[in-house]
């Protein structure tokens, strides 16, 4: 059971109501409020305590911390009534329940802090190999285009090379041609100017011996 009254020293009383902070601050608080007190719950305590105490002695709300002070060297502290304490609880319970989800929702912060590491991670080596990758095809396609220009001047050269032996093929041919035509003229132009007969076989007879005779014109051919 706890102890009916606890004695305070005033300096640590008025700090408290003053909101200052005190070495024995902590201590009063738990007291009143019969309560092991975190950092985290310590101004909650702080602010019920207070609202019972002011509730219950108003004329502490006129006076300053030096007037408080010269009510006397220790004040006599007693521990928050059950109606009081009904309020307290709630709050607590409540505060107890949001830091809990607190804790909860840090930790799966944490787990998903964790998880986009691992994929941000992931998603930097994917990176790092799409890079390789595209730079290897990118040699590839340099290599590829090198070799097909290649390939294409190359068969440039050749098709000029073919078209110019086309175009001397049609050169020759003609040239070939005109030297024929006047070789077969100039035989048959001496022989008129001379009145010498043509070359045997010049004539219309195909060339066959018998003096010129048809040799279809026989019964028994």
């Amino acid at each position: 059971m706890s102890e009916a009254r606890k004695v305070f020293p005033m300096t640590t009383f008025v700090s408290y109501l003053k909101g200052e902070s005190g070495a024995d601050l902590g201590e009063l608080l738990q007291y009143m409020t019969q309560k092991e007190l975190d950092a985290d719950f310590m101004p909650f305590a702080a602010a019920l305590a207070k609202a019972w105490v002011y509730e219950q002695h108003p004329e502490l709300t006129q006076l300053s911390a030096g007037q408080i002070t010269e009510l006397g060297e220790k004040v006599s502290i007693a521990p928050l009534p059950m109606r009081a304490m009904d309020q307290v609880n709630e709050v607590f319970d409540t505060l107890a329940d949001y830091k809990a989800q607190i804790v909860s929702g840090q930790a799966k912060v944490a787990e998903l802090e964790e998880t986009v590491a691992a994929k941000d991670a992931k998603i930097a080596d994917l990176e790092k190999k799409v890079k390789e990758f595209e730079s290897e095809k990118k040699g590839e396609a340099e290599q590829l285009f090198v070799t097909t220009e290649a390939r294409v001047e190359e068969f440039t050269r050749k098709l000029e090379e073919l078209l110019k032996e086309v175009d001397e093929v049609k050169k020759n041919g003609v040239v070939v041609a005109g030297v024929a035509a006047a070789a077969g003229a100039a035989p048959a132009a001496e022989a008129a100017a001379s009145g010498a007969p043509a070359e045997e076989g010049a004539g219309d007879d195909f060339g066959f011996s018998g003096g010129g005779a048809d040799p279809f014109a026989a019964t028994d051919w």
